[in-house]
């Protein structure tokens, strides 16, 4: 057997996903091994694509594949969104530490986030699971139905991530100076984000190629639901590698680039030091600049540097 669209994407999916694994470790080193920092989710995404690529590649080019194969990269394949999703619930939690955290409504809802994640994964895992199992078509269909369900709660949770960071977005001011960085990239992230989970809620729905007859043996079927073209396996390669590969590597690969790019222990080491203080605001022209300063000197003296700016006003 020789590879087909879908097995050359698989290819690239190796290719690309083994640096992002080199460059997040570094990360994961720097900012800490929890599971709320978000680092982690994305390093298990990256191997999730890299074995669903291998498995993918050896079960297009093996003359009898075997069924764990088939369930290895269609367990990978969904369950890397519940990663992706979890992750930027994770990068949320960084983005209000000692701040935001404190507010009771903030905790409670990123916890709802992280159980919205886990149950969906354990969804998807079953789904796939039942379906590389099945003997009868009623199972498949109720591997079917548990997959259905983890995808909607998938689609739920982009909602609660979409409206969460909105929340944070109109109150920025309260949050500390790198960590507003950070929320910027999960911002410019989203869009792309939201396209992947499109896809994923598509692609669950559509109808399947393939089911097994009253003996259990395997039947095609021949769907006309304009959904068939959005299967992730037996659909349009174009359009898997529009809105599922290309969305979800540009998430994963903003949040890297913002991951090694901003400096978050500088916003420990000023709160440490008590540069972060609940001041007002104060504007800068509202002090006269003295000959020979550059006005940080009035700025410190009067309150004007501020928790709400994470520098000097304004």
């Amino acid at each position: 057997m020789g590879l087909d669209a879908r097995g050359y994407i698989a290819i690239a999916e190796i290719v690309l996903y083994a640096p992002i694994i080199l460059v997040v470790i570094p990360v994961l080193f720097r900012n800490g091994f929890s599971k709320k920092a978000g680092w982690v989710y994305l390093l298990l995404l990256s191997i999730f694509r890299i074995v669903g690529g291998v498995t993918h590649v050896m079960y297009e080019t093996q003359s009898n594949p075997s069924k764990t194969l088939l369930t290895i990269f269609t367990v990978t394949e969904s369950a890397g969104l519940s990663q992706l999703l979890v992750a930027t619930s994770g990068f949320l939690s960084t983005v209000v530490q000692h701040s935001l955290d404190k507010h009771t409504h903030v905790k409670y809802g990123l916890l709802a986030l992280e159980l919205l994640g886990t149950g969906a994964l354990l969804l998807i895992v079953v789904g796939g699971t039942k379906a590389g199992n099945a003997k009868t078509q009623d199972e498949l269909n109720q591997a079917a139905t548990f997959r259905h369900i983890g995808i909607i709660v998938f689609a739920l949770l982009y909602l609660a991530v979409a409206g969460l960071v909105a929340y944070l977005w109109a109150h920025r001011q309260d949050i500390l100076k790198y960590r507003r960085k950070l929320l910027l990239g999960i911002a410019c992230a989203l869009p792309f984000l939201g396209v992947r989970v499109l896809y994923g809620v598509l692609s669950a729905f559509a109808p399947a190629t393939a089911g097994l007859d009253a003996a259990g043996h395997p039947t095609a079927l021949h769907p006309t639901s304009f959904l068939t073209k959005f299967s992730t396996a037996t659909g349009s390669w174009a359009l898997f590698l529009f809105m599922d590969f290309a969305m979800e590597y540009a998430v994963v690969l903003t949040y890297t680039v913002v991951g090694v790019r901003t400096p978050l222990a500088r916003d420990l080491d000023a709160e440490r030091r008590g540069d972060y203080v609940a001041t007002p605001t104060v504007a800068v022209g509202s002090f006269s600049a003295r000959r020979g300063y550059g006005g940080q000197e009035d700025l410190k003296a009067s309150g004007g540097y501020s928790h709400q700016t994470g520098g000097f006003a304004p």
